[in-house]
């Protein structure tokens, strides 16, 4: 059950919390008419409501995610032409080991010049005089994000500073320790700015460990802990200077929404879990109730287990995470977990400032029948809220 509550504008409007699906209850109750949307919205909230009294997850989000949501795999196209070199065929060959012991979300693939299709063309052009071989990574499929995140020669340097970076190592640490989440503070380049930024990024954190509690666990399976890693709540910063040696780091967080790239604010990005992270708070934006807020999200009990409609997207980090989060010797498998692996591919629809998302639900418009066939839903919710009532009572 995914809770639509959770959703606020921060830094300068965005919202960072925007998981409504095309097919949603939302969205298509703004299609309907008026009786039959009351009906239909007063019937999602009575069987939510027992829905998540049977079923609630006390688990906090941040716990959830580095526990049971595996990391999505960016996408490697090796382009090259004619035969590639030994050294070349090793360093794919080792990048598609690691991604085959899950030590790496990256997935390769590699095309020759020749065998190019339209859209291969297409991504072979965006290049700008490559030197062949050439990598092209993107972000992951569902995010549905065209413009490459980094490319350059197939060499050892360009793979290491792909898949490796100090920054990165030590957010991989720190999450596997334990923490909340840490905080990446990507930098202006005006130290005015980006030291107020860090200044009341780390008042508010540490004031924050000692404000948000966690939520109390149960003895059902639903929060059951599948680590030993400790459960508390710890917030640390990274801040991330602008520069060669960790550009492709610089360069998911840049690219990851349309419009960040010309900004010249400092950025705070939250990363949780195996490496996800919330959009940022830039510049104005960094305040101490957004700051508040976001952190509150992460802290708070996990309303909606289904990764891909969760607010984020994930970073490129060289990270076994199962292995790291091993309890007695046995890895942490999260592929097993529920909730992990959804079927089909969500599509997450940005919701803009002072209005709802209908664009891209038209089609829909036919199949919905006029008022007086909404007549059987106010019955059956009457139904459903008597039942409600008497089993509330009965509990009594």
């Amino acid at each position: 059950m995914c809770s639509a509550e959770s959703r606020w504008p921060i830094a300068d409007g965005r919202y960072p919390f925007r998981g409504l699906t095309k097919n949603g209850i939302t969205a298509i109750g703004f299609r309907l008419s008026a009786f039959g949307r009351n009906a239909l919205v007063a019937l999602v909230v009575v069987f939510g409501f027992a829905a998540g009294a049977a079923y609630a997850c006390n688990v906090p989000v941040f716990r959830f995610a580095l526990e049971r949501w595996r990391p999505d795999p960016y996408r490697m196209t090796v382009i090259h032409r004619g035969p590639l070199a030994d050294a070349e065929r090793a360093l794919i060959g080792t990048l598609e080991e690691q991604q085959d012991k899950l030590s790496i979300n990256l997935a390769v693939r590699t095309i020759e010049v020749s065998e190019l299709n339209a859209a291969d063309q297409e991504l072979s052009s965006s290049l700008s005089n490559p030197q062949l071989p050439a990598l092209v990574v993107h972000y992951p499929a569902h995010l549905r994000i065209a413009e490459p995140v980094w490319s350059g020669p197939l060499d050892r340097d360009t793979v290491a500073r792909l898949t490796d970076s100090p920054i990165r190592n030590a957010l991989v640490r720190r999450l596997a320790d334990g923490q909340t989440a840490v905080w990446l503070l990507l930098e202006s380049g005006q130290s005015e700015k980006d030291d107020a930024a860090a200044l009341l990024l780390q008042e508010q954190l540490k004031k924050l460990e000692q404000e948000l509690k966690l939520p109390e666990l149960t003895d059902s399976s639903e929060d059951k802990l599948l680590s030993a890693t400790p459960l508390h709540v710890a917030f640390s910063v990274l801040r991330v200077p602008r520069g060669a040696a960790e550009q492709p780091l610089i360069e998911m967080l840049l690219h990851s929404e349309s419009d960040l790239a010309g900004r010249s604010d400092p950025m705070v990005f939250p990363v949780f879990g195996r490496g996800r992270a919330l959009l940022p708070l830039i510049g104005a934006g960094v305040t101490a109730e957004n700051i508040h807020d976001s952190a509150a999200f992460l802290v708070g009990a996990c309303s909606c287990e289904v990764k891909e409609q969760n607010p984020g997207f994930d970073l490129l980090l060289a990270a076994n995470w199962d292995t790291l989060l091993a309890q007695d010797g046995v890895p942490l498998i999260a592929a097993a977990t529920r909730g992990s692996l959804p079927q089909g591919e969500a599509e997450l629809i940005p919701i803009p400032s002072g209005g709802p998302v209908i664009e891209e639900v038209s089609n829909f418009t036919a199949k919905f029948p006029d008022d007086s066939d909404y007549i059987w839903l106010g019955a059956v919710f009457v139904v459903v809220v008597v039942l409600v009532i008497k089993s509330l009572l009965a509990r009594r």
